[in-house]
């Protein structure tokens, strides 16, 4: 589950530990930032989805989508 008291790092470092199998998708999200944490559990509670790697890579993809869309429409 999620735990508030991870340490957070930059999303370098965590692209790196994903590259070399130390963390999977849910510690990416756990490790990101607070904000995210809740947002998956949000994202998983609006969708009936067990908060786990899976959803947690959707939950990325899903962000990146959003962060795209932003900086298309001049929002971000």
């Amino acid at each position: 589950m999620i735990m508030a008291q991870n340490a957070f790092y930059p999303e370098d470092v965590l692209i790196e530990k994903m590259e070399s199998g130390e963390y999977g998708w849910l510690d990416y999200v756990n490790h990101f930032s607070a904000e995210w944490q809740d947002e998956l559990a949000e994202y998983c509670t609006e969708r009936a989805l067990e908060i786990n790697d899976a959803s947690a890579e959707q939950f990325v993809h899903y962000k990146s989508e959003q962060l795209e869309a932003a900086m298309e429409s001049g929002e971000a």
